[in-house]
């Protein structure tokens, strides 16, 4: 757990000639409101499962949300993606969410609303296709990202790609030896790819089935359950 803010890298960037200046560093307790509501404004929004199934309407399932990323940034191990600035004015650009899985471990956490439920389950039945890596590459242990984003406004300045290899260089800090993560979206994929992740296991959104019922008819794409060895 890292309880302290760590700066794991600083960046300049130029796209389109525009120069940007950013830092990656851990979540601090006070960043912690400020993330939730990038993670509300930037991420459900465009997490397709939320939007395949109109969770935002179901007030429940937001609040939901909003308790589970409290959860997890409370462990302290998120990293977040700002802009580097002069003055003390929080700018978010990007955010990994990140979280421990260890080996034969419960989920007891018990949550609101039927849709983010759904999900909730959707991550479980994927995740537990992973679990032959904790034997295979005999680890107790492994780091896991509950949400990766990064703000549109931002796109091309390789935030997205930083945030992840800040997340290499924090678990090696941190002791951790293995990363798994679902990706949900094809460009988060495509990223994972690039920095050697392989694929453990794969839904189709379109043949998923939950509780016996196909989860998300007509939704293309899929979820890639994705890891690395550090």
């Amino acid at each position: 757990m890292a309880t302290n803010k760590i700066v794991l890298g600083r960046y300049e960037e130029v796209r389109d000639g525009v120069p940007l200046k950013y830092k990656i560093q851990t979540v601090t307790s006070d960043l912690i409101d400020d993330v939730i509501e990038y993670m509300m404004a930037h991420f459900l929004t465009r997490q397709p499962l939320v939007a395949h199934d109109g969770l935002l309407k179901e007030k429940h399932s937001v609040s939901s949300y909003q308790n589970f990323w409290k959860n997890v940034l409370e462990c302290g191990e998120s990293i977040v993606a700002l802009e580097d600035r002069e003055d003390e004015r929080i700018n978010i650009l990007g955010v990994n969410l990140l979280n421990t899985s260890r080996k034969r471990q419960p989920f007891k956490e018990v949550y609101k609303g039927e849709k983010f439920n759904k999900f909730l389950k959707f991550v479980k039945e994927l995740t537990a296709k992973g679990e032959v890596v904790f034997e295979a590459h005999d680890i107790e242990k492994y780091q896991k990202s509950c949400g990766l984003s990064v703000h549109t406004d931002y796109s091309g300045y390789k935030i997205g790609y930083r945030l992840l290899i800040c997340q290499d260089l924090l678990c090696k800090r941190l002791g951790y030896r293995f990363i798994c993560t679902i990706f949900t979206s094809r460009p988060a994929q495509h990223l994972a790819g690039k920095l050697h992740y392989q694929t453990i296991a794969e839904e189709k959104y379109e043949t998923m089935e939950i509780d016996g019922q196909i989860a998300y008819p007509g939704l293309t794409g899929s979820a890639k359950l994705m890891c690395k060895a550090l």
